[in-house]
């Protein structure tokens, strides 16, 4: 009984935990779905929640405050791809500060559970905590972050393998990840800048010890040196007071 639970765990066979949050830690049912959405306490990836601003998303959004009708909106498709590298470039940035990145991830979904979100995949559980404990609650382009475990750690399961062949019919109200493409190239000079910066990182860090060390070395030495002095002038006391009393 165990072992076939153990099987079907996180499948549609499964009754009890949600597949959808369990592959890709978002559900359109939200708080209302009928199965178990099992937040994890710790996990190498955090999810940071509707911070990437989709163009067509936000194109919809501005129609509709305009009085404008929704329906056939188009973007500069060359100004969304400069402006989603922009925000690829300002996240890998930052958060290669709390450690190695194995991959980020944003989404090019639509749906409500998934317009702009963005997955971010340590090697470590600590530096994944490190970097909600740091980024959850702070600001980028006027939204505050909602930052959270996700369980998604292996994202072959978790994406649209239809939308990486460009074949998905259901477009960006897919429930799975349709992830957006980086360059490879681009990817790559930025783990090479991340790693050189750790690298300045690690020295400076090995630097402020060394000069810590140094100095707390010198303030032993100035305190032996303090007790010798008193040491030898109590010393010359006691010997004045004994000449005394033999006088």
């Amino acid at each position: 009984m165990a072992r076939r639970l153990a099987q079907i765990h996180g499948t549609e066979e499964d009754k009890v935990n949600c597949p959808f949050y369990f592959k890709i830690g978002a559900c359109r049912h939200a708080d209302r779905c009928s199965r178990i959405h099992h937040r994890p306490a710790f996990s190498p990836t955090i999810l940071i929640k509707h911070i990437y601003r989709h163009p067509l998303r936000e194109a919809e959004l501005k129609a509709a405050s305009e009085g404008r009708a929704v329906d056939g909106i188009e973007v500069d498709e060359v100004e969304a791809r400069e402006d989603f590298l922009v925000f690829f470039e300002d996240f890998f940035e930052e958060l290669s500060k709390f450690g190695r990145l194995e991959a980020l991830h944003i989404c090019d979904n639509l749906g409500d559970h998934m317009v702009g979100h963005v997955y971010a995949k340590f090697s470590d559980e600590e530096e994944a905590a490190d970097a909600l404990n740091v980024m959850n609650g702070r600001f980028y382009d006027g939204r505050k972050m909602e930052v959270e475990f996700s369980p998604v750690t292996d994202f072959r399961e978790a994406r649209c393998r239809d939308f990486d062949e460009e074949t998905c019919r259901r477009g960006g109200f897919c429930n799975f990840l349709h992830i957006k493409p980086v360059p490879m190239c681009l990817i790559r000079d930025m783990e090479e800048d991340a790693e050189e910066e750790r690298r300045r990182d690690e020295l400076d860090r090995m630097e402020r010890k060394r000069k810590e060390k140094r100095r707390e070395r010198r303030r032993r030495d100035k305190r032996r040196s303090r007790s010798r002095s008193r040491s030898r002038s109590d010393s010359r006391s006691a010997s004045r007071e004994r000449e005394g009393g033999v006088k």
